[in-house]
């Protein structure tokens, strides 16, 4: 059992939150410090019932690792563990991280900031399988797609063409999280996904892991993550083209469906456990690494 300790912002939904949960169902000790928002996230507010509180150790507990969940947060220069640091950064598509002094950094989009940096590892997003578990059979689901989020402009703007499609059935909002993200998506045929910035993020897991087939536009990480249009995704290059393929999908709902089926078996292994496995594995490493007590000192000796 390795001790870790967790630093991140306390949102009701992060991946510092997902990784904890991973963490501890792995069998390992974890505690977690960091500001929290209580009921708040994406300029809405959810059930209280989501509410993430730091669970802080106690002051003879000590760490094997610290794992750095946001770029927001710089550590305590007073801070004494004598254990590595890392960061696990998932927003490196338009963050750099640069506040943290880490021994190491997993990152999850290849194009993003400090990829090629010394002691970077490429570490994509992944999802929640307690928490996103496979929906019920692609034709029993209700609707036609699902977009679930924040509604930035550049999905508000793909939105507004689809939702033109005549007959179209189409879940939107922002601010369902959890069971509620999940009710909405086992009920949707297609995950609509339009990135922030390039970026393959989480949603991608989540919902091909659900069932959906993933509508998702084309992104620099896709090819190297095994992505392929028409095998286990749907992948646009504009949104006419995100409309032409909605379209296809609402008229070939058997081919739809065998592409959805190929997305869940696809993203099946990508689980947050996995993503920190990743992490232990390098933490084993260095531990293999580093001298015995004494070792040092026998070797000067010689």
């Amino acid at each position: 059992m390795t001790r870790i300790l967790v630093v991140a912002i306390h949102y009701p939904v992060a991946s510092g939150r997902y990784c904890a949960d991973a963490l501890r169902r792995m069998g390992h000790e974890v505690r977690t410090i960091g500001p929290e928002t209580g009921a708040e996230i994406w300029g809405t507010t959810v059930d209280e019932k989501y509410i993430w509180r730091p669970d802080p150790p106690a002051d003879d507990w000590t760490p094997d690792l610290i794992l750095v969940m946001d770029a927001h947060i710089a550590l305590p220069e007073d801070w004494k563990f004598d254990c590595p640091v890392v960061v696990y950064g998932v927003d490196n598509h338009v963050r750099d991280y640069s506040l943290v002094n880490a021994d190491h950094l997993f990152l999850a989009h290849s194009q993003g900031y400090r990829m090629g940096d010394p002691n970077v590892t490429w570490l994509p997003c992944g999802y929640d399988p307690v928490a996103f578990t496979p929906g019920p059979p692609y034709v029993e689901r209700s609707f036609d797609a699902a977009i679930i989020g924040v509604l930035y402009n550049r999905r508000a703007e793909l939105l507004g063409e689809l939702v033109k499609i005549p007959n179209v059935r189409i879940a939107y909002g922002t601010g369902e999280v959890y069971d509620q993200y999940a009710a909405r998506y086992h009920d949707a045929k297609v995950s609509l996904v339009r990135s922030a910035a390039g970026d393959v993020a989480q949603r991608v897991w989540e919902t091909a892991a659900m069932g959906c087939l993933v509508l998702m536009d084309d992104c620099p990480d896709c090819a190297a993550l095994g992505l392929r249009d028409s095998e286990n995704c749907l992948i646009y290059h504009s949104v006419a083209e995100a409309v032409d393929q909605l379209r296809w999908a609402m008229n070939h709902p058997d081919d739809a469906e065998e592409i959805s089926m190929a997305g869940q078996q696809w993203a099946a292994s990508g689980t947050w456990d996995a993503r920190c496995q990743v992490i232990l594995e390098w933490l084993a490493g260095q531990k293999q690494e580093k001298p015995k007590k004494g070792q040092k000192a026998a070797e000067k000796s010689e």
